[in-house]
């Protein structure tokens, strides 16, 4: 069977087309904090079996959106044009904060989303021309995200040089109880506050 089409010519459709099958927006999340390997995404996106996420990668791959880098082990990435889906990944994911269920017990998480949540929170008026490198680093989630000048880059691993170390997940630091200079581990505390103040929590 080939793939399902709306079939008609109009943009949101086609678009629809490329990025509307299930799994497919997901990848796309993962892939926005940084390359994956396969059993990566296996973990992170639970449920979909290997066949099927195979399948989808194969078709993002041949739309141009994701690309294979590396040799041996293979990452997976986005592309110029996979990385072009951000601000829609980001306008959903404010969409789905604002306006869908809440999270509900048993379901499956992963830390690592919550930085692209984050970054779909930013606030450029707010931020002005901060520059911060803030790098997370639990048992839980080892990411960092860099603000500068209204730009938000994130990432899973260990930044380069890091202003803020942060001993706990995002939503640790954002909606956990333990006051937030507990969690600090480098840095100064009212950079950390600062920081804190440039996301709209309530969308």
């Amino acid at each position: 069977m080939g793939k399902r089409s709306y079939r008609q010519n109009c943009a949101l459709a086609q678009a629809a087309d490329v990025i509307g099958e299930r799994w497919t927006l997901l990848l796309v999340r993962d892939l926005l904090v940084g390359p994956r390997r396969f059993r990566d995404l296996q973990r992170s996106l639970k449920g979909a079996g290997s066949n099927l996420l195979s399948e989808r990668l194969r078709e993002l791959e041949s739309a141009g959106i994701i690309e294979r880098r590396g040799n041996g082990v293979h990452h997976y990435a986005l592309t110029p044009v996979g990385a072009a889906l951000e601000p829609a990944v980001l306008a959903l994911v404010r969409w789905g904060l604002a306006h869908g269920p809440r999270n509900r017990p048993g379901y499956h998480h992963h830390d690592d989303w919550d930085l692209v949540a984050l970054k779909a929170l930013f606030q450029p008026n707010r931020a002005g021309d901060m520059h911060v490198t803030v790098q997370f680093d639990s048992d839980a989630l080892t990411g960092w995200m860099t603000i500068d000048a209204g730009v938000v880059t994130i990432g899973l691993g260990r930044a380069e040089a890091a202003d803020l170390v942060i001993a706990a997940t995002v939503a640790e630091l954002f909606t956990g109880k333990a006051p937030p200079d507990s969690l600090l581990r480098s840095g100064k505390l009212d950079v950390l506050k600062r920081f804190m103040t440039v996301f709209a929590l309530r969308p």
